[in-house]
């Protein structure tokens, strides 16, 4: 598989987390209130959104001109937030990359964003056109397949995914063209791997159905996803033909580990995938994850 020229090649940058501050009590008055108190305790200090613009200038220089966004642009789900995460996707399109995104658990924070459906009015030019899931090909022929695992909770982060658009995704899966398939969501399939484990509050409602699922289609798959702001990539055991990908948070700190941001970047050819990581440790430093 190193010596075949690549099909494709794309980067995965998730967990964003643009934040914005509310000081206005009737603002407060639902779910926000603890994400309000998160970001002025924690996140603020942690996800450094000044760093956004160079980080889009280091995704662009490494000259992979796809890429998928694996949620969580936003803290609470405000319009400022959007509006962040808005002009940033346009920054990408700016400089030449192709974006491709999925929403996540805090883009759909409360019912009242929900409602308000502020994920399709900000981000709208960016979604699959007729919703998701939806499957795209990419520019070397690699069927790259969409899907929302998101909802919004009263006080859990968990996700959820219906047991029609999991047939729907197996579907899009087996007619896809023939070669690797890459599979985007937010919330991973696997709970546990050797660098996280998510607790029930932050797990994704039917993730064994959906493992399930795209393990007996038979295809060779790559799943991609977020939300657990770790890099782990992991050969499923019970089903050989698919594999599981994390990726760190793309703008944040964590002093001890010594790394200041991540993406995740993914290489795909006829014989499977190759999987790296991308830390910034003052400048960026690249290395194998797997595949």
């Amino acid at each position: 598989m190193k010596d075949t020229p690549p099909t494709d090649r794309l980067l995965h940058i998730t967990d964003v987390h643009f934040w914005h501050i509310v000081l206005n009590p009737l603002r407060l008055l639902n779910k926000r209130f603890l994400g309000n108190a998160n970001v002025v305790l924690r996140r603020a200090r942690h996800i450094h959104m000044e760093q956004a613009e160079a980080f889009a200038d280091a995704a662009a220089a490494t000259g992979i001109r796809t890429v998928v966004l694996g949620g969580d642009y936003t803290s609470t789900a405000l319009d400022e937030e959007f509006v962040l995460a808005a002009d940033f996707m346009r920054g990408l399109r700016a400089r030449g990359m192709t974006v491709h995104i999925v929403p996540g658990n805090h883009d759909f924070y409360t019912f009242e964003s929900l409602r308000a459906r502020r994920f399709e009015k900000h981000l709208a030019e960016f979604m699959p056109e007729n919703g998701y899931p939806a499957r795209v090909l990419l520019p070397g022929g690699t069927p790259l397949i969409l899907v929302s695992t998101v909802c919004p909770n009263v006080v859990s982060s968990r996700g959820r995914i219906t047991e029609r658009e999991i047939a729907d995704v197996a579907d899009l899966v087996r007619s896809a063209p023939p070669g690797p398939v890459v599979v985007a969501g937010h919330y991973p399939l696997l709970h546990q791997a050797n660098t996280y484990h998510s607790p029930p509050a932050r797990q994704l409602r039917k993730a064994e159905a959906f493992r399930k699922a795209l393990g007996e289609t038979g295809r060779m798959i790559q799943y991609m996803a977020g939300h657990v702001h770790r890099f782990s990539y992991t050969r499923d055991e019970q089903y050989p033909n698919l594999a599981h990908l994390t990726t760190a948070a793309f703008l944040l700190h964590r002093p001890g580990e010594g790394t200041a941001g991540a993406m995740g970047e993914l290489t795909v050819r006829p014989g499977g995938f190759t999987a790296c990581r991308h830390d910034f440790r003052g400048t960026w430093q690249r290395e194998r994850l797997g595949g």
